[in-house]
């Protein structure tokens, strides 16, 4: 009686066992189940932040899960970022990757992650260009009317930093029309606007879809893009390649990215959903009218596109004259 028993049990543990890898695959199809987190590295307010905040809505519709943002600012984007890398790769936490994410490798001494190597490419999301803009209080109107008023008073103007692509944006343009000014760090890049609107900045290379609203209010005052192209947001704005700056040229850009070893179900469900989403006629209003580029891409798409992000970074920090901190 005693060997019939352990037969039974041996034989049901073989039994149940075979059955396990089917009952692992069922339940990776079975994502999402709960709600998803994406982690924005930046405050409250900015470009990326605000576009994420946008898509919760379709991407909650197209996933069948809600989905929300937090916000981890600081450290140029590393907080956040760090806390998506150690993170499950269950799908429940995703990052939302930008320019800082990348160029830190080549502006800190320590950065704390791998942007290729701990992390899984989900999809892009938008490129996204910045405008020089000065209070409307300032006297000019032109890049060159402030390259003049720049020049004739050096060191002594400063600017408003919120991330990295503001920082290089601005070295790009003092060290090309050889202005002498001081930064001035900032958690965001909304926080860097509200005191370019109070005077205690003197410009900052600014988000579009913040710099919007006070433009058409004339509070602020854009006076060129970093981009080679014109935004339809802003027609009248000339690159500032076109206004005495023939070698400039500063694009950024936002993505989707989960920790390293989110598996492929995930990410094709994450893709699909998020391509469906920015193609929204809505979406896309809301992109264009702030300044935004709508792009997004496959999982190799961004993964290559990075790559080629983490060089690109490496030409404009040296170009720009900055040094690992």
């Amino acid at each position: 009686m005693k060997h019939s028993m352990t037969t039974k049990c041996k034989s049901f543990i073989l039994a149940l066992a075979a059955l396990l890898p089917f009952g692992c695959a069922w339940a990776q199809t079975d994502y999402p189940n709960r709600l998803i987190k994406i982690v924005s590295p930046t405050a409250v307010g900015s470009g990326g932040d605000t576009l994420a905040r946008r898509l919760t809505e379709p991407l909650a519709k197209l996933l069948g899960q809600p989905v929300i943002v937090e916000n981890k600012p600081g450290a140029q984007s590393k907080i956040g970022a760090i806390a998506v890398a150690r993170a499950s790769s269950d799908g429940y936490t995703l990052l939302l990757g930008g320019n800082s994410f990348v160029a830190n490798v080549h502006m800190m001494k320590d950065v704390g992650y791998d942007p290729v190597k701990d992390f899984t490419p989900i999809s892009l999301l938008n490129r996204n260009p910045l405008l020089l803009v000065v209070n409307a209080e300032t006297p000019v109107r032109t890049v060159q009317e402030f390259i003049k008023y720049a020049k004739a008073r050096p060191g002594k103007l400063n600017y408003g930093v919120g991330n990295s692509g503001s920082l290089v944006a601005a070295q790009l343009l003092r060290t090309q029309s050889g202005i002498q000014a001081v930064s001035v760090n900032y958690p965001g890049m909304a926080q860097a606007a509200t005191d370019l609107l109070a005077g205690r900045v003197d410009f900052v290379m600014l988000d579009p879809i913040i710099a919007k609203p006070f433009v058409e209010g004339g509070k602020l005052r854009a006076l060129g893009v970093t981009s080679k192209q014109r935004l339809e947001s802003f027609p009248d704005i000339a690159p500032l390649a076109e206004s005495g700056l023939p070698g400039y040229e500063w694009v950024g850009w936002v993505g989707l990215f989960g920790p390293r070893g989110l598996s492929a179900a995930a990410v094709e469900k994450i893709n699909k959903a998020v391509v469906q989403a920015v193609a929204e006629p809505d979406v896309v209003k809301f992109m264009t009218d702030g300044g935004m580029i709508p792009a997004t891409s496959t999982s190799e798409q961004l993964k290559a596109f990075v790559l080629e992000q983490v060089d690109l970074w490496g030409h404009w920090t040296k170009e720009a004259g900055l040094q690992p901190q």
